[in-house]
């Protein structure tokens, strides 16, 4: 697929009452997401299995609850652009306490805690968009 063929699918996605968009074609995977960007892989059908070996940084990895996006969005740490962050590595939360806003179509969707414990984790970064079921939290004890 070339680059003008993929301009004409964002152009029609664009003017579509569609939001997401996935198209294979000759082993090249386009994921076209009015929400999320657009993403291309490559695809390989003779794929041999890889062993996967858990890194010392999975090893350590806090133990907990994690709490995942609901939605596709930008993920922001506080109300506003250099605000303080609701919540920080460390901090003890509340059930329903807010922890994060995932911005998706200009709506500031507020998250909150379904849990109490401890904030050991803060899995994404300012700005960065999440996809539904993305780990942001993992809250312990």
């Amino acid at each position: 697929m070339n680059f003008e063929e993929i301009e004409k699918l964002i152009k029609m996605l664009e003017n579509s009452s569609l939001s997401y968009l996935e198209i294979e074609e000759n082993g090249t995977r386009i994921c076209l997401d009015k929400n999320g960007g657009v993403r291309s892989e490559a695809i390989s059908n003779n794929a041999a299995p890889v062993e996967s070996k858990a890194t010392e940084k999975e090893m350590e990895a806090p133990s907990g609850k994690e709490i995942t996006a609901p939605l596709v969005g930008t993920f922001h740490t506080g109300p506003y652009q250099g605000a303080k962050p609701f919540v920080a590595v460390g901090d003890r939360v509340k059930k329903g306490q807010k922890l994060c806003i995932v911005e998706a179509m200009k709506v500031m969707n507020e998250i909150t805690s379904p849990y109490d414990g401890v904030i050991k984790e803060i899995c994404v970064k300012e700005n960065d968009v999440v996809e539904f079921g993305k780990k942001l939290f993992v809250i312990g004890d």
